[in-house]
């Protein structure tokens, strides 16, 4: 008997959701979110339609009529990818901070003592938005009893808390040596981030105000909030995930990328203000290493700054060695399959008027076996027996359907459908 060619891709969204952990979920859903606009595209014309400016600019008027279907769709499909967020910003932030348990993101100034009163609270709202977070919840944020009374916030991708070392550790990530520019670079040590908060300690100024349960209201100072709450140590930094190649940063790679001197321009602008401010005894100064320890003197909070690269950042949140690498480690076929699919299916539609998704759709609708299967398949969670079964029912019943045209040159009938099939489930699942 002739085997069933089929490919049996490696699919995240068929996957049931509820059993997966969360360094999968925070792929989870914005895949699904994108298949699903790939599956709109790929079966509705009125899904994206270009204006005549546009028609001109991106060459559709011009484009020879062998191929200006396939343009059409590959502009429109391509388009909408690089325009989606997709979570791809945040996914490096959460996903490291998945994996330590006081880790959290977007560590804003003014919400420090809400992260260190609440930093199982604090995490789920980064990790999962203000929509992951029940009324109740919502409601803690709301009511917190710490204000808000500095002039000049700041933000923070990533921070730990260690609280057995009695320490605050803030990591401003670069995903890239290249990320950002010499700028933006600079500017992390200078008039943003490690700026703001060493001019913090050095004014002394009251940044925040309590009101506690006897309804007396008491103002703190920066250095004075972290002695309230137990904490000796802040520790603030850049990390530097990546190098061009995709392997772990190193200082040797930045400084090859032309961006070292950048830091180090900043590293010294730091060094100068602590020093003539007078309000700090400097333990170490390394400019080389690009590392800095101080001791703020009215307040005895130990503060350390620097530069990490690849596993050092890891090392320094967590106080465990995670590689990096390991961000990396969760490949999915989700996205090239639905994006390739989308656009041959969309091509198919633009020139003739349907195409397999549209047709395996409608077979759906007439026939409860074709169903059954189709529902075994996503319920084993794309189990191939299942994949070629349902492959083999619809081919032996329905051939008459799914004419040669509508598929792809370089690929066979079954194998199209079945790549079809997959990415309609992971949809669906």
């Amino acid at each position: 008997m002739r085997k069933t060619r089929v490919k049996t891709r490696n699919l995240l969204c068929i996957k049931k959701k509820e059993n997966l952990d969360l360094g999968h979920l925070l792929l989870y859903e914005p895949y699904k979110n994108i298949i699903a606009n790939f599956i709109d595209l790929a079966t509705h014309k009125e899904a994206k339609d270009f204006d005549p400016v546009a028609k001109v600019y991106d060459g559709l008027l011009s484009a020879p009529p062998e191929i200006r279907d396939y343009y059409e769709a590959l502009l429109g499909v391509t388009s909408y990818y690089q325009h989606s967020q997709g979570g791809r910003g945040r996914y490096i932030e959460k996903k490291l901070a998945s994996s330590f348990e006081t880790c959290s993101l977007d560590i804003k100034l003014s919400e420090i003592p809400f992260w260190l009163t609440h930093p199982d609270l604090h995490k789920k709202r980064g990790i999962f938005t203000q929509r992951g977070l029940s009324s109740e919840e919502k409601s803690i944020f709301r009511t917190f009893a710490w204000d808000w009374i500095g002039d000049r916030d700041e933000e923070t991708d990533l921070g730990s808390i260690i609280r057995n070392e009695q320490t605050v550790v803030l990591v401003e990530i670069k995903n890239r040596v290249d990320s950002g520019g010499t700028a933006a670079r600079r500017e992390i040590w200078t008039s943003q981030k490690f700026g703001i908060l060493l001019d913090y300690l050095i004014t002394e100024r009251k940044i925040y105000r309590c009101h506690d349960k006897e309804k007396k209201v008491k103002e703190f100072s920066l250095s004075q909030m972290f002695k309230y709450f137990g904490i000796k140590c802040l520790e603030m930094y850049i990390g530097i995930l990546f190098d061009k190649s995709d392997a772990p940063a190193t200082m040797e790679a930045d400084r090859a990328r032309g961006f070292l001197p950048a830091s180090r321009e900043g590293y010294e602008y730091l060094m100068e203000r602590v020093k003539k401010s007078g309000k700090f005894q400097v333990l170490e100064d390394n400019i080389e290493m690009l590392k800095m320890e101080i001791k703020h003197i009215p307040s005895g909070l130990l503060i350390r700054c620097g530069a990490l690269y690849g596993d050092e950042i890891t090392e320094r949140l967590f106080r465990r060695k995670m590689p990096v690498s390991d961000l990396l480690l969760l490949k999915y076929d989700d996205i090239w399959l639905s994006q390739l699919i989308a656009i041959s299916e969309r091509t198919f539609l633009l020139k003739h008027g349907k195409n397999y998704m549209i047709l395996f759709i409608e077979i759906l609708k007439e026939d409860f076996h074709v169903r059954e299967i189709y529902n075994k398949f996503i319920e084993s969670e794309g189990k191939e027996r299942y994949l070629k079964k349902l492959v083999e029912y619809v081919l032996k019943n329905h051939r008459e359907r799914f004419p040669e045209y509508l598929c792809p040159p370089e690929k066979g009938v079954e194998e199209y459908l079945g790549d079809v099939i997959q990415v309609l489930g992971a949809s669906e699942a």
